[in-house]
């Protein structure tokens, strides 16, 4: 390493807004002093004018700007930033004023403009940047003097912030002939689910060149560059006023084989182009997707972050004065040559982290959580045994493929704002922002969590940068407590604590969501904060998640900077490692499978792991040799830390699981002990192999020992709260504590950067360090989850409603991150066509999470119908059904469902059980009369698949886990991967089990009945919200109608009853029972009606049941009803049930069409999912498509997105060509698709696949006879097509159809556009 004698290093996080500078000066005694300063990140200085004089100006400065000399040189500018001039020299008149300001007195060497007057704001600008300037302040070094030399390590939010505010270079994509449009389409979902104005992402690259030549999924060549073709291109491209700055390269299946990027650099470079990034250098890693993402990423931000770095450490003295490191999204420092755009994004969060790390370690915990709360959002990250790290992440709607610190992040943060909406409370997303900020700033800001924390005596008004503003807290609170309803009887300082729990909870959730997500139990980890709010909620949150101990570091406002100077120097390379590690097991005949044997790891594989492992190791060591300089002594072994680990999972999974590669020989058995640990069960019946191999070198800082400068404030007093009747609390000041003190709460302590409240109930304790050590000795009385059980009503219902609400709906989620880790089919797993819901025991839905639209709303159907079939339900049971006629939707929408008991003897007649916790999730292959199980013949429900009415999976302490096996076996027409089926099955019963553990848990800290009685007010509540709504529509009928391809009618009339709140829906004139799969059932039209009116109402309804109690929904036996009634339902057999599957998927859609019609909000969008099928015996595949969205009055519809009932991800190109006999051709946006109009509909897409052997491709659509249509005036969009292409001859296919292809052949599909809104501009 390069050892540059110097005595002073210097540490920053360089924020958004603020930049946090450590500087640290070695001693005589070998000791080091530390101290720190706050500045804004854009370097300048606010400066009041006290006086004006010709050529000179008094100015009031925070004396920690001021040292004698140091502004000559810098410039000063207006309140409107105009310069005023160069100051040629500066003077320390006063050090502090009666308002604690030092006063200066500048000469400049130009005039100025006689017209300022005092008081008015001036800026010093150094032209320097924050870092550079928060050192010189600290040194006492004038900007005209040389710095010392320096050792500077630094995280910044450089690239973060031009990536949030899209101000990177500009940048040109080189990609695959066929897919110019990929990084537009992305994986077709849409960010929001219910936003009707759909607003995707827009790529980086400002130029996408297409590039002909084509490798297949093994690497192989296809197709060989047309260079020719490339070079005429670039050379164009060069010449061009839109020339690029950078050009990154991403072609189809690089990861396998970089020779064809390689050699489209070349031509690149001979082009003229000098920075080019290609995606096999940087993220050799399969789907191109995120690769292309990441890729561009990197090329986008590379020439901002090198200008800025080279801009630092010119301004730091220069490389032969400043050693200067950098900190990575993954938790290192490195060179500033390494420091790479895509390791930037999380740069100074990760500080953070490695701090939480160094923290638990030091005190001895396994497990710790993070807690960084800052003025707009909180960051939660864990520690157990290692900080807890994502080798994929999304960044402003940008997929990374680089390590990054596994970070949740939740819209809590001190500027978040509170209020009431539709008689609920709500704490954020929105925030206050630094302007005009919190109401207590005393700018006109709304109410947020910071001004809940000063009206209830929570925050030192007296401790804070600057002067608080009380009674504009109160006054802000005031107004909302106005807004109350009625029935909400609460005083302002109740209502104010109502919402800090609501923010405890949201934090707490976030916390929950990313242990939980690795397999810990957050009980028994220790929370850690840091942040400047974060001391002020620590407490309260380690109490919402029932932990008993927490840590406060001494500069926990600073921490992240704190970690960035402790942070290790490394590497970490990863490479591809595509290998079968172990066979399946076979299971035995026991019910449960038992392993025969350990898994044993192929000798060949085994070496070959071996050998790459130790290449890569030896690589990244020689690496990070090279760009540190190191020396023998920092690579010995008590410095230098390596790891070598790899990726492992299930075959036919995506989702991986990361080990440590030694000892190989037990990898195997390690990966099923893993996935047990974390999910609760192990596959022994699927083989195992290694996806990715990982190396990571790393240097040790040394351990330093530091003296913090402060002035101790040696009083204890209490805190003045002026005229709040809330009891004042002690308030101690962190200086004066000694080691060994204790404070039992409730307490504040102070310090420089943070505020610490000790809650009631806890006991704070310095130790050695100086570190506040807080631990829980009583159960709290605060928290919503303690209330007494005969308490079944409270003035807090509205404040508790919403904790419980946020918890359960947490709960929902959890299970469908369960869900999404473990399942196995690519439907399932990468296009998350599954979705979670908890229910009360009489099968009223209280939470769903929003994962797929037409599921909303519809599970509850089922689960009435299973407590009909079993009424007499015990612990451990788990039931199962996908009867479309049961509550169902269509047979490939399997639903599993699993009752909650919470030791409640007494129930309500009807309640099997407390709670109900259930999951649909969409196979892919269900049997049936063609691969894919979705026929489009099909003539009666047996045509379409295996049916599963209403059975067991475990009852009464039983599986019949083989019963169901055998059904999906030995069908009319059985599934064609019953194996797949099954492990998708026991995913949904994992994710039923984490379920079910969560509400117990819930019920044990709550009580039962206060449970129910929260969850049932919030049914009442999302009732009202939808009467409010309903009085908004008027007292005049509205009707609309449009049709299936067929002609078949599907017309619905809206008749709003304003008086009684009540809002008729009523499908009478849609058309008779479907000859084919067209029917759809009740629970399809439930879901229909709970999305529209998600998206319609002007502020978020609970997705519950509540919302449809206003509802008066008429749905008359036919096309949306074909059987008219359950008990009919029960005497049928599949062969006499109607065929439904294009129902759940094209009909469901209609019945948007026409609500949407009725309400003229929006004009149609494609209006189809364009399923497709393709199979054979041995496999079927489906995937939906998605297509353009309608536009409405307010914004032009999206191109190329899912829209409506659906929001699944479509597969991975790369993924579809590596697991199916399929080649992907074309997949781009059909342009000028979408309607003409004021607002214009999004364009559809084009999807062409070549097969590559002889299969069944079935396709079940809409819109193809039928245009989307437009509205007020807009013109319809273009409907759909699709073409079989065999040597070359093209043939137009009907939109519904089951066709045999050989190799060779081509289908190519182009999806239908939106409509437009109003009449087109000429």
């Amino acid at each position: 390493m390069n050892h540059r004698k110097s005595t002073t290093d210097v540490w920053a996080d360089i924020g958004g807004t603020f930049t946090d500078c450590l500087v640290n000066v070695r001693q005589h005694d070998g000791t080091w002093q530390q101290r720190t300063l706050k500045v804004l990140s854009s370097g300048l200085v606010a400066a009041e004018l006290i006086a004006a004089e010709t050529g000179r100006l008094t100015v009031a400065i925070p004396p920690a700007f001021v040292c004698e000399g140091f502004w000559k040189s810098a410039g000063v500018f207006s309140p409107d930033h105009v310069k005023l001039g160069t100051i040629e020299s500066c003077e320390l008149i006063q050090p502090a004023d009666q308002q604690g300001r030092a006063l200066v007195r500048i000469k400049l060497l130009q005039t100025f403009p006689s017209s300022l007057t005092p008081g008015v704001s001036l800026t010093l600008d150094g032209a320097i940047e924050a870092p550079v300037l928060a050192t010189r302040l600290i040194l006492g070094l004038p900007l005209t003097e040389p710095l010392p030399p320096l050792h500077v390590r630094l995280g910044t939010t450089r690239g973060t912030n031009a990536l949030l505010t899209r101000g990177g270079a500009k940048t040109a994509l080189l990609i695959t002939k066929g897919f110019a449009d990929l990084l537009a389409i992305g994986t077709q979902n849409r960010p929001e689910l219910f936003a009707l104005d759909i607003i995707k992402p827009k790529p980086l690259p400002e130029t996408i060149l297409e590039v002909p030549g084509r490798l297949a999924a093994d690497g192989s060549e296809l197709q060989p560059i047309d260079v020719g073709r490339v070079r005429d291109a670039l050379t164009s491209l060069a010449k061009s006023p839109d020339r690029p700055e950078v050009i990154a390269i991403c072609l189809m299946h690089a990861y396998q084989n970089d020779a064809h990027e390689r050699q489209v650099e070349t031509i690149v470079r001979e082009a003229g182009f000098d920075r080019v990034v290609r995606s096999s250098q940087i993220a050799a890693l399969p789907r191109i997707v995120p690769r292309a993402e990441t890729t561009t990423l990197d090329a986008y931000l590379q020439p901002v972050l090198e200008d800025y770095v080279q801009r630092v450490e010119q301004q730091f003295g220069g490389e032969s004065n400043c050693t200067l490191r950098w900190m990575t999204s993954g938790g290192n420092l490195v060179t500033s040559a390494a420091f790479r755009g895509r390791e930037s994004v999380l740069s100074g969060p990760a500080g953070g982290v490695v701090a939480l790390e160094q923290i638990a370690r030091a005190i001895g915990v396994q497990g710790a959580v993070g807690l960084d709360m800052g003025g707009t959002s909180t960051d939660v990250s864990r520690y157990d045994g290692r900080i807890g790290r994502r080798q994929e992440s999304e960044i402003a709607g940008i997929r990374v493929l680089s390590p990054m610190m596994d970070i949740h992040t939740v819209a809590s943060g001190g500027g978040s704002i509170c209020g009431v909406r539709d008689g609920r409370l709500f704490v954020g997303p929105e925030s206050a922002g630094a302007n005009p900020g919190p109401a207590c700033y005393g700018r006109g800001g709304p109410l947020t969590i910071t001004d809940l924390n000063v009206v209830l005596g929570r925050l030192p008004i007296d401790k804070f940068p600057f002067r608080l503003d009380l009674e504009a807290s109160r006054e802000a609170l005031k107004n909302v407590h106005q807004q109350l309803p009625q029935d909400i009887a609460t005083s302002p300082e109740e209502l104010a604590e109502g919402f800090l729990k609501i923010a405890v909870t949201e934090m707490a959730e976030a916390a929950r969501v990313v242990t939980t997500a690795a397999g810990n139990d957050v009980r028994k980890m220790t929370l850690v904060g840091f942040g400047g709010a974060a001391g002020g909620h620590l407490c309260r949150v380690a109490e919402a998640l029932e932990m008993d101990h927490a840590v406060d570091h001494p500069q926990a406002g600073i921490l992240s900077a704190v970690g960035i100077g402790n942070a290790p120097i490394g590497r970490i390379l990863d490479r591809p490692c595509l290998h079968l590690l172990a066979n399946r097991l076979q299971p035995n005949d026991a019910p449960e499978i038992e392993l025969e044997s350990a898994r044993t790891i192929p000798g060949d594989v085994a070496n070959k792991l071996a050998t790459a492992g130790g290449d890569l190791l030896a690589e990244c060591i020689e690496r990070l040799k090279n760009e540190e300089q190191l020396s023998s002594d920092d690579t010995n072994e008590d410095r230098l830390e390596t790891r070598v680990s790899v990726d492992v999972r299930y075959v036919g999974t995506q989702s991986p699981i990361e080990l440590t590669l030694a000892p190989i020989e037990s990898l195997a058995d390690r990966m099923d002990q893993q996935h047990a640990a974390t999910f609760g069960y192990a596959r022994p019946t699927m083989s195992i192999e290694t996806v990715t191999l990982r190396a990571e070198a790393t240097v040790r800082s040394e351990a330093r020992t530091f003296t913090l400068e402060s002035v101790p404030d040696t009083s204890h007093r209490a805190l003045q709260t002026e005229d709040s009747s809330l009891a004042p609390s002690p308030s101690y000041d962190r200086c004066s504590l000694r080691e060994g003190e204790t404070i039992d709460g409730p307490a504040i302590i102070t310090s420089p950067h943070s505020i610490l409240v000790v809650e009631s109930g806890w006991t704070a304790t310095v130790d050695a360090r100086q570190w506040i050590q807080l631990r829980r000795h009583q159960t709290s009385t605060r928290d919503a989850t303690n209330t007494p059980a005969d308490n079944l009503e409270s003035d807090n219902d509205a404040v508790e409603m919403e904790i419980i609400a946020r918890r359960v709906q947490g709960i929902a989620e959890a299970m469908g991150e369960v869900i999404r880790r473990t399942s196995v089919s690519v439907n399932v797993k990468e296009r998350r066509d599954y979705s979670c819901a908890v229910f009360l025991g009489d099968g009223s839905l209280v939470a769903n999470a929003p994962h797929v639209p037409v599921h909303l709303g519809a599970m509850g159907h089922t689960v009435r119908s299973m407590i009909e079939a079993f009424p007499d339900m015990q612990p451990g049971d788990c039931f199962i059904s996908n009867d479309p006629f049961a509550g169902g939707s269509h047979l490939p929408d399997i639903t599993v469902v699993t009752p909650v008991f919470c030791g409640s003897a007494a129930r309500s007649p009807g309640w099997p059980c407390d709670f109900f916790v259930a999951s649909r999730c969409h196979h892919a292959e269900i049997g049936g009369m063609v691969p894919g199980s979705m026929a489009p013949m099909a003539t009666c429900l047996a045509d379409e698949g295996v049916v599963l009415r209403n059975l067991p999976l475990v009852y009464q302490g039983k599986s019949h886990h083989a019963a169901i096996e055998h059904r999906l076996s030995t069908a009319r027409y059985p599934s064609r991967n019953v194996p797949e089926n099954m492990a998708d099955i026991a995913a949904a019963e994992a994710a039923g089990r984490e379920g079910a553990r969560a509400i117990e848990a819930m019920a044990d800290s709550l009580s039962l009945p206060r449970l129910t009685s929260l969850l049932r007010r919030l049914l009442d509540v999302a009732g009202e919200a939808t009467a409010s709504w309903i009085e908004s529509l008027g007292d005049q009928p509205k009707h609309f109608r449009d049709q299936l391809d067929d002609g078949t009618p599907v017309e619905v009339t809206l008749t709003p009853d304003p008086i009684q709140r009540r809002l008729r829906i009523d499908f009478t004139g849609t058309g008779p029972v479907h000859p084919h799969g067209f029917n759809a059932t009740r629970s399809i039209v439930t879901a229909a009606v709970l999305y529209v009116l998600r998206c319609v109402t002007p502020n978020e309804l609970p997705l519950c049941d509540g919302v449809l109690r206003r509802i008066d929904l008429v749905i008359p036996p036919g096309l949306l009803d074909p059987l008219g009634s359950s008990e009919v339902s029960r005497d049928r057999t599949p062969e006499e049930c109607p065929a439904v599957v294009a129902g759940n998927v094209e009909t469901s859609n209609r019945v948007v069409d026409v609500l949407l019609g009725t309400l003229g909000v929006a004009a149609a969008s494609q209006g189809t999912m364009n399923n497709l099928l393709i199979g054979d015996q041995s496999f079927g595949y489906y995937e939906t498509i998605g297509g353009g969205a309608g536009a409405t009055a307010s914004h032009g519809g999206a191109d190329a997105v899912h829209t409506h009932m659906t929001n699944t991800r479509i597969t991975d190109p790369e993924v579809l060509e590596s697991r199916l006999p399929i080649r992907l051709r074309r997949f781009g946006v059909r342009q000028n698709s979408g309607g003409a109009g004021t607002h214009r509909g999004g364009d559809g897409m084009i999807r062409e696949l070549e097969f590559l052997r002889s299969l069944t491709v079935s396709m079940i659509t809409s819109r193809r006879r039928t245009s989307p249509y437009g509205i007020a005036g807009g013109d319809n969009g273009q409907p759909g097509k699709q073409f079989l292409i065999q040597d070359g001859i093209e043939t137009e296919l009907d939109s519904s159809f089951s066709i045999q292809v050989q190799s060779g052949d081509r289908l190519r599909i182009e999806t239908p556009g939106g409509g437009g809104f109003g009449p087109p501009l000429s």
